[in-house]
């Protein structure tokens, strides 16, 4: 958690988006690192063994998401999870073509999918399935 404190001062992450990119490239990176290292440090190590290499990623960012005060949570579809994130109309005319917004039919919220099943993992980015799926119980954009 401090060391997604320090990121966020030290790219001066000071909008919604910078600060969701910033922790997701941190996460994203950690996790492919870890993967990769022998002995894994600071609690990530207890995390992954405890909820599986595919969860932990994505619980840790759904944790630092809301310890920088965004509005984040766990989403399962297709045998995969990732973190959705609030947005709000502003922040997703910013975002790259690719993303594929999910829009709450309900509260008439956006949300930002962020998987990340590699380091390099774009933003906002979902396989095709995986959209086609949530598709049929929500709105993709």
């Amino acid at each position: 958690m401090l060391a997604a404190a320090r990121i966020l001062r030290a790219l001066d992450a000071r909008d919604r988006l910078s600060r969701v990119a910033a922790l997701f490239t941190f996460v994203s990176q950690l996790a492919a690192g870890e993967r990769e290292a022998a002995e894994l440090r600071d609690g990530v190590d207890v995390l992954v063994r405890v909820a599986g290499p595919e969860v932990a990623p994505a619980l840790l960012l759904a944790a630092l998401l809301k310890a920088a005060g965004e509005r984040a949570s766990l989403d399962y579809a297709r045998d995969l999870v990732f973190v959705k994130v609030e947005v709000d109309a502003r922040d997703a005319a910013r975002l790259p073509p690719h993303a594929a917004l999910i829009v709450s039919r309900r509260r008439a919220r956006l949300y930002l999918p962020l998987w990340m099943p590699h380091a390099r993992s774009p933003l906002g980015f979902l396989p095709l399935g995986t959209r086609e799926g949530l598709a049929k119980r929500r709105f993709i954009a």
